[in-house]
């Protein structure tokens, strides 16, 4: 095989352990009534569908980011395909919603192992600028065009063979992945790993602080923010992380060491794709919704009438990829999050009259486009300045605060906003009113990221580096790393 051919399926390879995480996150959204209706959950816990599988994601990210990088990422990637398949089998076999919700927390963990140690992969295999770009831009394409995806075959899969077996769609991929990986891609050298320890401490108390934000949330969606379990946990999530940032300031193997929050523009990005991607997810969630309960669609005709969002997904990714070294991550951040947010807007305004053309194709063709554009500009600029051995943490972070965290206070908020303005027991028509709510406050996440994209990003500290120019967030003089781009270039040579 040549070097190219190769590359190309290790390519591949690595962005299908992201394909296979979306879809299992995306895909199930119309099957919701189904499940539902078979397994006995009622209306507001089959959220919980959504969410036990994002917040297991969203709290194992970040030790999952670091374990790669200090154990080696090739036995991690392993690892957490593993543990997906086996719990993506569990969900297939489901018969109560104590028995889903279960294993869809054990897949969330098993996606959380696989897809950092796969971006760490893909950006020590692919050491060149114009080749990371390339291939992180793939790697963030496989994540939109894989939610949409997700979403169109939900829906056909359902009807034609039924709902156990969309979560069946996703074990043959794994395994390849499995398999493809363990043929494919070197074993990492010790040379390569990150020094250090897990820090267990850290890593419990944000996974604990994490799970409780999303449950508060969640409970809130469902009970009301009043309730005592909602805002107990969620007073409990914030004692939590505030405990998390006491502790990592003091011991010596921080989960997310402090100069990893000095990198250039990583905060801003961060912050954009978390208001886009929380907007993202409680749209998905209720345009499927909205199709099948409001408008009469069955799952097939919602399937066919997703549709485009793949195709926008696939354009968007495709077009980041290729415009972003001509145009900069400025212009495609705040274009991509105003069309997005204008898809949503056109979204909030469907009604029980409204016909397929041109609203609802006009609504998903933009919002999918926007999403794609910002999330892997979002992607490729977090990842830009991440030194070598710290690239599966910085990869688990974004995932963890753009798609763990985001996604499920995505689904919670707008759940929660849909409930105050849907009378109990309402059905049909009756629906409309709490879901352009929940619409709409979609729609006000996204005009933040915009604001976020149109407005200044952090300041870049720079100081005095025995190796040349440095970005490292550290006192002067006290750096001592080589400057990543060297580091990538020494690499590259040497491949």
């Amino acid at each position: 095989m040549s070097h190219g051919g190769r590359d190309r399926l290790v390519l591949v390879l690595l962005c299908s352990a992201q394909l296979c995480n979306v879809i299992s996150l995306s895909s199930v959204n119309i099957a919701l009534p189904d499940i539902a209706r078979d397994l006995g959950f009622s209306e507001p816990a089959r959220a919980w569908i959504v969410s036990a599988y994002a917040l297991a994601f969203g709290g194992s990210l970040l030790v999952a980011g670091r374990a790669a990088d200090l154990f080696g990422r090739r036995r991690i990637l392993v690892a957490g395909c593993s543990v997906f398949a086996a719990a993506t089998l569990l969900d297939a076999l489901a018969t109560t919603p104590g028995m889903l919700i279960a294993a869809r927390t054990v897949q969330g963990v098993g996606a959380a192992t696989m897809v950092p140690a796969a971006l760490g992969l893909l950006t020590s295999h692919f050491v060149s600028p114009a080749e990371r770009s390339r291939a992180v831009a793939a790697f963030g394409a496989a994540g939109a065009v894989g939610f949409a995806a997700g979403l169109v075959l939900g829906g056909a899969v359902t009807e034609a063979v039924g709902w156990r077996w969309v979560f069946a769609l996703t074990i043959p991929l794994v395994l390849a992945v499995i398999v493809g990986v363990l043929a494919l891609v070197t074993p990492d050298s010790p040379g390569s790993r990150a020094r250090g320890r897990i820090d267990v401490a850290g890593a419990s108390i944000a996974t604990v602080g994490l799970v409780a934000l999303g449950f508060g949330l969640n409970r809130a969606a469902t009970a009301g923010f009043g309730a005592p379990e909602s805002w107990m946990a969620l007073g409990a999530s914030v004692v939590l992380l505030g405990v998390l940032a006491a502790v990592e300031a003091r011991v010596r193997d921080p989960l997310i060491p402090l100069g990893v929050w000095g990198l250039p523009d990583l905060t801003a990005t961060l912050a954009i794709a978390f208001c886009v991607y929380a907007a993202w997810l409680g749209m998905t969630f209720f345009v499927a919704l909205t199709l099948q309960e409001a408008l009469g669609y069955e799952p097939t005709e919602a399937a066919v009438a997703l549709l485009p969002l793949a195709a926008g997904a696939h354009l968007g990714s495709t077009a980041a990829g290729r415009l972003l070294p001509r145009c900069g991550p400025r212009v495609l951040l705040v274009g991509g999050t105003a069309l997005f947010a204008t898809g949503l807007a056109i979204t909030a305004t469907i009604d029980a009259g409204s016909s397929y053309w041109p609203r609802i194709l006009i609504a998903v063709l933009a919002s999918s486009l926007g999403l794609s554009v910002t999330f892997v500009t979002c992607n490729v600029l977090a990842l830009a300045h991440a030194p070598p051995e710290d690239e599966s943490l910085v990869g688990g972070l974004f995932a963890t605060v753009a798609q763990g965290v985001a996604g499920g206070v995505g689904v919670a908020v707008a759940a929660a906003v849909a409930a105050l303005r849907t009378e109990a027991g309402a059905m049909g028509a009756a629906l409309v009113p709490g879901y352009q709510a929940a619409f709409w406050t979609a729609t006000g996440l996204a005009v933040a990221g915009l604001l976020l994209a149109a407005g200044p990003f952090g300041p870049r500290r720079r100081h005095a580096c025995p190796a040349g120019p440095c970005r490292h967030a550290r006192p002067p003089g006290r750096c001592g790393r080589i400057p990543s781009q060297q580091r990538r270039g020494d690499r590259g040579s040497g491949r």
